[in-house]
């Protein structure tokens, strides 16, 4: 076996051993060798990519030019230093390697905020950790390593990682049906309950306490982890902030405006550009329009001005004035 998958499978193992452990303090070490793991099975499966005798380039953030003896110029890894997170999903990507690393971020958050807020969150987030992680490693292992599971991590480690997984799904699935009644009355409001998390321990598994809700001002969200209930508007802006994330990173990239900017009525960061209107309050600017031009006014020729005019009259008239 290789060194670099040794060294995957042994974090995977040491992982899961520090969360089956009564000792509280090794949480930590258990969301930190889980995370490691999953990485190093990423790089593996890149270094096996890597075209022979490159010095395993694609898994190398630095490359050199050599010039073989046959005269022809070639880029190969240099140093020591190895990609991070980010730019093994972009590799990936580039590649189509056919494994979802869409919980990779999500397994990086667990990561930090366990060594940050431990121990008030370890124990809540550490079965959440290892139930993202596990399809991950099953997809490496079988369809680009072509091994078994059990065989690999060893038939205990393999286990521990279905039952994890199994109890915390379950879990997430009546959370997720608690939720099935809402009438979110929003595309990306929809799109962002599977985003929803508890204020106080960051875990997913939050359900809704009122069988009776019908929409959003109507929910009573409890973490079904540490039990702490949770305010819906906060829950909701900060879903939003992180499913809308990539989509207001292109848009800067491109010079638009943002998927997602503050309401002028409620000033919560919930007015969904591409909806053109409030998803906390149901503020819309549709019907404002500027009255010289009739041009409809923008979020923030309304936040900035009267409601009436749009930047161009606005200016033109402060100048007669």
């Amino acid at each position: 076996m290789d060194s670099l998958l040794d060294n995957a499978i042994m974090s995977i193992q040491l992982g899961l051993e520090d969360h089956a452990s009564p000792d509280k303090r090794r949480v930590i070490s258990a969301a930190r060798n889980l995370y490691a793991g999953v990485l190093l099975l990423c790089k593996e499966v890149l270094r096996r990519l890597s075209p022979p005798n490159s010095n395993d380039i694609l898994i190398r953030t630095r490359t050199r030019a050599i010039r073989g003896a046959d005269g022809i110029v070639c880029l190969v890894g240099s140093g020591n230093k190895t990609i991070d997170r980010t730019q093994i999903e972009e590799v990936f990507r580039q590649l189509a390697v056919a494994v979802d690393l869409s919980k990779l971020r999500r397994l990086a958050e667990i990561r930090n905020d366990i060594e940050h807020m431990h121990p008030n969150v370890g124990p809540a987030l550490i079965q959440e950790a290892i139930a993202d992680a596990m399809p991950i490693i099953r997809t490496i292992i079988v369809n680009e390593l072509q091994e078994e599971p059990g065989d690999l991590l060893g038939p205990e480690a393999w286990a521990a990682l279905l039952d994890e997984a199994r109890v915390f799904k379950a879990e997430q699935d009546a959370c997720r049906e608690s939720l099935g009644s809402v009438g979110w009355g929003s595309e990306a409001l929809a799109s962002a309950v599977s985003e929803f998390r508890c204020p106080n321990c960051t875990s997913t598994l939050i359900r809704n306490g009122n069988p009776a809700a019908a929409q959003v001002g109507e929910l009573q969200l409890i973490c079904s982890k540490c039990g702490e209930e949770a305010d819906p508007d906060g829950v909701v802006e900060e879903a939003l902030n992180r499913a809308l994330e990539w989509d207001s990173y292109i848009a800067a990239k491109e010079g638009l405006e943002p998927a997602l900017d503050e309401c002028p009525e409620c000033g919560k960061h919930t007015f969904v550009l591409g909806e053109n209107r409030c998803v906390n309050c149901n503020f819309s600017i549709r019907g404002y329009e500027c009255f010289v031009c009739s041009e409809p006014l923008t979020l923030d020729e309304y936040r900035f001005g009267d409601g009436k005019l749009c930047s161009y009259h606005e200016n033109v008239l402060s100048k007669d004035d």
